[in-house]
């Protein structure tokens, strides 16, 4: 990992900004945080080694006492996207190096206007935790085995996870006893516990497993876990706005092949707005934590659902109703982690975090070249590392069994010349090769270092 004399700004101090600042401080590098509400600095400074500025981030003045000038990433997340991206065009023009703005209203168009006509020169890079919550939602939707999906190695690899069935046959069975030959189980999350297993761990029914392997090799694993794989013929979302538009957006090419998608709203300017950008999908007029809205509705008869509101407590009632109601898989949106040991109770299938996501793709752009990719769990408690072996790493050579993987830490496959490997203790890595690593936040620095120069 980068050294100490690098320094992050963050600008906003609200959840997303406390996420970066905590994250960022576990990285060794030099991190401020601005923002114009003293109570939340309060809670930073009360919690983490950083040091804050009380005042506005879009503000040169503010700016230059921060140090914008000498930093290497600068990193503006306020609840505003004008003064984000005002922010970072500020701190480019006084030398910052890397520019990164949270930007979340679709008006912005903000991937087409970078890619194109540079129409916001100033900021290099723009994160949309909506838009990044709705990519995970539509891939859970898509993929009717799995809890949550992702890819890894440019699409080589996959990781999905699983929640054990009670009637699944690897329901208290070891991780020894698997038989996985063409995929790697990486990590178990128990009443909302991170364990990264060992070939003594012991499946129980309701964990959440998560599974790496080659992209289409672990399908085998879904079926043994108790996934009934369906054809997917009706879609619901319960929330049009924010992560529901975007959602919906990209759902719509489903209608093309006859899935119904259809979106509650309770705000009808928003069913208005829906209704223009999306005319192939059914926008419904109506509170989906109300029963009699899903009854009238016919919400039970959904395949797949996802709860995407803006209030915590509605959202996991809602998903609630709907599970008792009879829909076979319910996906739910939070803005906290305290909510999800409450996920495996309600039975509710899989979540999101749109604050855990964003932070994981700025953290991936301050960790530099050799971190090729990173995703963290949902939950935020371990971490998903693609990192490049470096040529005279401690890790170049050495079986895997010798390589001295700290407990917390398992590697899930190696990419070498394009072909994914499923590793065993004889493996040997090579420079050059890319690692897919779990690891705790304990973990980490340790096992990064195995790969890492020396």
């Amino acid at each position: 990992m980068e050294g100490s004399d690098l320094k992050t700004i963050v600008v906003g101090a609200g959840k997303l900004g406390f996420e970066l600042a905590s994250r960022l401080c576990h990285e060794n590098l030099d991190v401020v945080v601005i923002d114009r509400i003293a109570s939340q600095l309060d809670e930073i400074e009360r919690n983490l080694d950083v040091m804050t500025i009380h005042g506005n981030g879009a503000s040169l003045r503010v700016l230059r006492q921060a140090g914008a000038s000498d930093a290497q990433l600068f990193i503006a997340v306020t609840e505003h996207d004008e003064v984000n991206m005002l922010a970072c065009i500020l701190a480019k023009q006084l030398g910052a190096r890397t520019t990164i703005a949270r930007v979340r209203d679709p008006d912005y168009d903000t991937e087409r206007a970078l890619e194109t006509s540079g129409t916001y020169p100033g900021v290099d890079v723009t994160i949309n935790p909506d838009h990044q919550a709705a990519a995970e939602l539509a891939r859970f939707i898509k993929n009717p085995e799995a809890s949550e999906f992702d890819y890894l190695a440019g699409g080589k690899v996959q990781i999905l996870s699983y929640l054990i069935a009670p009637d699944s046959p690897l329901a208290n069975t070891r991780v020894r006893d698997l038989e996985l030959e063409t995929s790697t189980l990486v990590a178990v999350i128990r009443n909302g516990d991170v364990t990264i297993p060992r070939g003594n761990t012991v499946l129980l029914p309701g964990d959440k497993v998560f599974v790496v392997a080659r992209r289409g090799t672990p399908s085998i694993f879904g079926w043994r876990a108790g996934g009934e794989a369906r054809r997917l013929q009706k879609v619901s979302i319960m929330g049009g706005s924010g992560i529901g538009y975007y959602l919906a957006r990209s759902l719509e090419a489903l209608t093309v092949h006859g899935v119904q998608v259809k979106v509650f709203e309770p705000d009808v300017d928003v069913c208005q707005v829906l209704a223009e950008a999306f005319p192939r999908i059914t926008v419904v007029h109506g509170d989906a934590s109300r029963i009699e809205v899903l009854e009238e509705e016919n919400a039970r008869e959904s395949d797949v659902a996802a709860v995407v509101g803006d209030n915590d407590q509605t959202n996991l009632l809602t998903g609630y109703f709907l599970k008792r109601m009879g829909v076979p898989r319910v996906a739910v949106a939070l803005s906290r982690t305290d909510y999800l040991p409450f996920m495996t109770p309600m039975e509710l299938d899989a979540t999101v975090v749109p604050r855990v996501s964003a932070a994981a793709a700025i953290l991936k752009i301050a960790r530099g070249d050799r971190v090729l990719s990173m995703a963290l769990l949902k939950e935020g408690r371990a971490e998903v590392l693609e990192m490049l072996v470096a040529e005279d790493s401690p890790a170049c050579g050495v079986a895997l069994r010798d390589l001295g993987v700290p407990e917390g830490a398992v590697i899930g496959v190696l990419v070498r010349d394009g072909q994914v490997i499923v590793p065993r203790g004889d493996t040997r890595i090579a420079g050059g090769d890319h690692v897919i690593v779990f690891a705790t936040e304990a973990a980490k620095e340790v096992t990064a270092r195995l790969f890492e120069p020396r």
